[in-house]
């Protein structure tokens, strides 16, 4: 028995309606809304049914005077200056071909469906030649601008240059997948084209040297023109399916009651002139099948249809990474759908593969997936979220699904780690983000509510370095979450956010330098109007301007940073390197400046106080320590994350960059003495209570509270310093130094 399901739904439809008859306007209308009622039934693109209920007096119907198009000109690039006549709408006016007369160039003139008024198409040049011809030589295609008018003639040119020349080198490779790219991000993707562009990609497939090198460093770019070509291709019904000799593609048109679909090939002779097959379930005896589940559907948006493209490569060449210790033993299937990704799905996506030979060593095989990231970009195989399902002699079945550790922040390399070592990272990350979040808040409302904590700049200092800290771990938490809704806009937005709080961290941890430097090394009096604001416009403005910078350039830098990876990021090698990496590397070289002239001038300030020295050895040590955290010198793990130790240093990084809002609580909160003071105070918690024995460590490192004798005025728009070393650096280490100290201005 079928299920029929009623869902109320109200919808405004217009159609333009050409109709000649002899009767009088206003009778031919009666006429035309007396015919359109009852119900109104038509399938959609998952088989089921949308019926209309229409009432004739709902019917709206009214006389257009939509006009003429108007005679005009239009200038075409490669093809010359076109006159197109006075014509009547729904007409399509005809011209001789410039270069070859014999064919015909067209242009419809149609109805706006907005306006009622006439208005031309764009004109179809698809018969005429181009006015000059191609070159002969493939090297000399570099110079050729692609756009839509050429772009047919062009990819027919290079299909030609390549079945006549011999195996290509690696220039020709290049230059023809450049080209092909260009082409594929027309606006005009026809099935026709599309099927030239697999064409080329098979032909330049088979003309290599059977060299990995030749073809690793296209084989992102080759993919993604399928990809791109696959989504964008114009083709009417439901599906489309293209095959060359070793390549297919299908394109699957969904929508929000998508109950499942598996991709299979088959072939008579095995790789070669593959045959598609769409079903509800995998088919038996194939070379590969892919399925996607009937979850996929929740990713799917309701008012929105999407493309699912299914790929098959009969040719595993364009796979092959040199010095890959690890065989390609089947061949390879792909499926990726428009505006979204794979991952954390309810249900695994299924990959059955057939073994191109039989291998007697099915126990040791590994499901991977092709990961855009590895390799500085170039590509290559990743077995993070994939497991073997099930494996025999001659087929594996595998299961994928694809969180992020921190590392990925600053990994230099921006590659992938081993399954094990990322799931350890990943909990270390979240445990670690997750316990900083919380002391920094705590940090963050002691200062603000405790009005004596926050009168003097290190306190205003620490509160921002707080706030972005907390930021960055808030962004990072909630960012692989943002990834799961798999919305473009949504992800570039976390990716944003994430990015700027970054830089915004960074910033404020090289301000904290900048301001150890006034405080302690600078030996004169300087005189700074709006300190603290002009401190925040930096902190919080030079990051903001960064980011605008890149969304100018191109939005799409932010997005999910790789097919495996469900984390939104910078994806643009380039501009991570320039706009985090290089900004990193300016911070933290001044940081470890600062930090390095702080230990200079300690030693210094040692060497003429010879008392308790063994007592102050802890001193020293947990003021290192301290600004070791305050100005981040441990993001400096990031550097030495290459090689053959590059695990141990993500480790570390991991460990000590994500507990860095919570060492930073620890030492400039809770060892800190005016604020456990303050807690017991007002929180009237024994636990606070102050030790009058304590080693003296307690103050911030900027902060005179500290000097008996400092002075308790406010000087809003001066420092004044002292220029003898031992005043300035008993701020910091304040058990070091027994002299006096003059009176002081609070800042």
């Amino acid at each position: 028995m079928a299920t029929i399901s009623r869902v109320p739904y109200s919808c405004v439809c217009q159609v333009i309606i050409k109709a000649n008859s002899s009767l009088a306007p206003t009778e031919l209308i009666n006429k035309i809304k007396s015919k359109i009622h009852g119900n109104l039934t038509h399938g959609n693109f998952t088989q089921d049914q949308l019926t209309l209920v229409v009432k004739s007096e709902h019917v709206a119907v009214k006389k257009l005077e939509p006009g003429k198009c108007k005679a005009v000109e239009t200038a075409s690039k490669f093809k010359g200056t076109y006159k197109w006549l006075l014509t009547s709408p729904t007409e399509t006016a005809q011209t001789r071909c410039i270069k070859n007369e014999d064919g015909r160039a067209t242009r419809i003139c149609s109805i706006s469906i907005n306006t009622g008024k006439s208005q031309w198409e764009k004109p179809k040049f698809k018969q005429c030649r181009l006015l000059q011809g191609l070159p002969n030589k493939i090297v000399d295609l570099a110079n050729i601008t692609i756009n839509d008018e050429n772009a047919h003639d062009v990819a027919e040119h290079i299909l030609n240059l390549i079945n006549e020349s011999p195996p290509l080198d690696e220039e020709e490779t290049k230059i023809i997948v450049s080209k092909v790219a260009d082409i594929s991000q027309c606006d005009e993707i026809s099935m026709n084209l599309t099927q030239i562009i697999l064409q080329i990609i098979n032909t330049v497939l088979g003309k290599q040297n059977h060299s990995a090198s030749d073809l690793h460093e296209v084989s992102n770019e080759i993919l993604r023109i399928i990809d791109r070509a696959g989504h964008r291709m114009e083709f009417s019904g439901r599906t489309a399916n293209l095959t060359v000799a070793k390549l297919a593609l299908a394109v699957l048109q969904v929508d929000h009651k998508f109950e499942g679909m598996a991709f299979s090939i088959r072939s008579f002779e095995e790789g070669i002139d593959p045959e598609i097959y769409l079903s509800e379930d995998p088919l038996g005896k194939i070379l590969a099948s892919i399925y996607l589940p009937k979850s996929l559907r929740e990713r799917i948006h309701l008012n929105n249809l999407q493309t699912i493209l299914f790929n098959f490569f009969g040719q595993t060449s364009l796979f092959k990474i040199k010095n890959f210790t690890k065989a390609l033993t089947t061949y390879v299937v792909s499926a990726s759908i428009s505006d979204t990704s794979f991952q954390n799905l309810a249900d695994p996506v299924v990959i059955t593969l057939h073994h191109i030979e039989g291998s007697p060593n099915y126990g040791q095989v590994h499901c991977a997936f092709w990961d855009f990231g590895k390799n500085n970009g170039l590509g290559g195989w990743n077995s993070s979220g994939c497991k073997v399902n099930e494996t025999n002699v001659n087929y594996t079945i595998c299961q994928c699904d694809h969180l992020t550790h921190f590392g990925v922040l600053m990994d230099l390399s921006r590659s992938t780690v081993d399954t094990v070592n990322e799931r350890i990272l990943v909990l270390i990350t979240y445990a670690g983000c997750g316990i900083s979040s919380i002391f920094l808040g705590i940090a963050i409302v002691t200062y603000i509510v405790f009005h004596k904590l926050r009168k003097d700049y290190p306190s205003k200092i620490l509160i921002n370095l707080c706030t972005a800290l907390l930021m960055l771990n808030m962004m990072f938490l909630v960012n692989s979450w943002s990834a799961s809704f798999q919305k473009v806009g949504l992800c570039i937005t976390a990716a944003v956010a994430l990015h700027y709080f970054l830089l915004v961290s960074l910033t404020w941890m090289g301000l904290e330098a900048v301001h150890m430097y006034f405080a302690l090394v600078k030996v004169f009096n300087i005189y700074i109007p709006n300190y603290i604001l002009k401190f925040c416009l930096v902190g919080w403005g030079i990051p903001a301007v960064m980011v605008a910078i890149v969304l100018s350039v191109k939005k799409d830098l932010y997005g999910t940073l790789s097919s495996g990876t469900p984390f939104c990021w910078i994806k643009d090698d380039s501009v991570f390197y320039i706009s985090v990496v290089a900004y990193f590397c300016l911070i933290f070289t001044t940081n470890l400046s600062m930090f390095c002239a702080v230990i200079v001038q300690l030693n210094s300030v040692k060497a003429q106080s010879q008392k308790t020295r063994r007592k102050m050895i802890l001193h020293d040590l947990k003021g290192i320590t301290s600004l070791t955290f305050l100005l981040g010198l441990t993001w400096g793990f990031a550097f030495f994350a290459w090689g053959p130790v590059r695990i141990l240093f993500l480790y570390l990084f991991a460990i000590f960059n994500t507990l860095q809002g919570f060492l930073i609580f620890v030492f400039h909160c809770a060892m800190k003495e005016n604020v456990r003071e303050q807690w017991q105070i007002h929180l009237c918690c024994k636990w606070f209570r102050l030790d009058n024995s304590s080693d003296g460590f307690h103050e911030d490192p900027l902060s005179c509270e500290v000097v008996a004798n400092c002075g308790r005025s406010i000087l809003p728009v001066e420092i004044k310093m002292n220029s003898i070393h031992e005043q300035r650096f008993l701020q910091y280490f304040p058990a070091e130094i027994p002299s006096p100290l003059p009176d002081w201005g609070k800042f």
